[in-house]
């Protein structure tokens, strides 16, 4: 008794060897088939045998109109991918063709975060055209489910190497920012950038280890033909402790530069336009907030169909940040007349009717100096010096040239020389004494820079 009821459980059909796959639901057309719905029912704890087709709630409605997500998510992601390479090209261009300009290490970052930015929507684009995704599970094969199995779960690890890479790139960004302020901004960036390496590491080992074996997560095939059922952690505890430790690390890289704009003096106007600059960078904020509530509404139940939602906002907030860590190439193609800083905030101080001086044959001598920059960071000696949303505010004064050169201590303290030289140019007769261009100098100004 006991053996006829052991030959029952374990008599199964053949195993198919079609060549077209059925859809999910009904029995298998394809080996391909068998396994990938063998998998599914290991999966939600089912025993019977696979060759009768492995069912997926929900059922096909009645008066069901076949419907699909699939181009528009391909259109979605292939306006993304031509914004983040254009952007990120414009950056690197304006970094290596400008003068002025030199790249640094965090244009160096924005190369590896972009690629892999790219292969996230590439990857959502694959799984549209050879996966299924977009659609109800009674609309697609088996052999679909198995491509969208390995799209989607190889995307997870893209993903978070991506954003981390974008993290690390922005952060240098700051350093770079907050470098000339204090030492205590400089430590603050280099901790966030252990923590940012940390980050990339674990979300690396934990989407890629989510279960055991970790092939499980992208290869149904496999698993099915072994026939163990893997062990695995559940994808919105993964992807929630990543994505809330993402959203926080987001919120700190954006209120770096925010604190430091408020700092600069600069005008209302000025200060308004670069916190709308920067204000990009908040739209990925709220893309990652957005996609951690979403992730916690995402269910198995037809979940080719309901996770666009999840893959949209993590659309925006991967596009958001690529734009965010090319911030400094968007203040390139602001007009000039916007773009300058002021090095001081009274505008009526400058009046270039007022320079004169030798080099236009005036009396008096005017310097001003106003050095103007912009976010897009012009480099003067080295990596360390660049001036990011930086004014360097010059006071000049002047004072007579008697209280520094006077003749009697000039000889008292044996230069002799330039006393000689001073009477050998004084006129004949009078004690005016007369400078290289023959007229009187006494009545001359010097002006000593004090630079704050």
């Amino acid at each position: 008794m006991a053996t006829s009821s052991a030959a029952s459980t374990t008599s199964f059909l053949p195993i198919p060897t079609g060549t077209v796959s059925a859809h999910i639901g009904k029995p298998e057309n394809t080996t391909d088939d068998y396994y990938i719905g063998k998998y599914l029912l290991m999966v939600f704890g089912k025993t019977t045998d696979p060759a009768l087709g492995a069912f997926l709630p929900p059922a096909r409605p009645a008066q069901y109109v076949y419907e699909t997500r699939g181009p528009r998510i391909i259109a979605s992601m292939s306006v993304a991918i031509a914004v983040m390479v254009i952007v990120t090209s414009l950056r690197l261009g304006v970094r290596v063709f400008r003068r002025g300009l030199l790249a640094g290490r965090d244009d160096v970052f924005t190369i590896p975060s972009v690629l892999l930015a790219v292969a996230w929507p590439t990857l959502q684009i694959c799984a549209v055209i050879y996966g299924g995704a977009g659609k109800h599970m009674y609309d697609i094969t088996y052999e679909e489910y198995g491509h969208f199995k390995t799209f989607s779960n190889l995307s997870e690890p893209m993903f978070f190497l991506a954003v981390g890479f974008i993290k690390v790139s922005i952060c240098l960004f700051n350093r770079r920012l907050t470098s000339l302020t204090s030492r205590a901004w400089t430590l603050f960036s280099n901790i966030f950038l252990v923590l940012l390496f940390c980050y990339i590491m674990l979300s690396l080992f934990w989407t890629i280890f989510q279960c055991n074996p970790p092939y499980a997560g992208w290869d149904p095939i496999r698993i099915g033909k072994e026939g163990k059922v893997p062990k695995c952690i559940g994808d919105n505890m993964v992807g929630s402790t990543l994505s809330v430790i993402h959203v926080i690390m987001d919120f700190g890289l954006l209120s770096i530069p925010l604190i430091v704009l408020w700092q600069v003096r600069m005008g209302w106007g000025t200060r308004a336009r670069l916190y709308f600059v920067f204000s990009i960078g908040a739209m990925s904020c709220v893309g990652s907030i957005m996609r951690q509530i979403e992730q916690k509404r995402l269910t198995f139940n037809d979940i080719l169909w309901n996770f666009v939602a999840l893959e949209n906002w993590t659309l925006i907030h991967l596009c958001f940040g690529v734009v965010a860590a090319s911030l400094p190439i968007l203040s390139a193609f602001i007009p000039k007349s916007w773009k300058s800083v002021r090095g001081t905030t009274d505008p009526t101080s400058y009046n270039p009717s007022a320079r004169s001086g030798p080099l236009n044959g005036r009396s008096e001598p005017y310097i001003r100096s106003t050095r103007r920059c912009s976010i897009s960071g012009k480099r003067e000696t080295s990596d360390s010096t660049e001036n990011i949303v930086r004014t360097d505010v010059i006071e000049l004064s002047y004072r007579n040239k008697s209280q520094f050169f006077d003749k009697e201590s000039a000889v008292g303290d044996g230069n002799s020389e330039v006393y000689r030289r001073e009477m050998d140019r004084k006129r004949p007769g009078t004690s005016e004494i007369l400078g290289s261009d023959g007229h009187d100098e006494n009545g001359r100004k010097i002006w000593i820079g004090l630079a704050q």
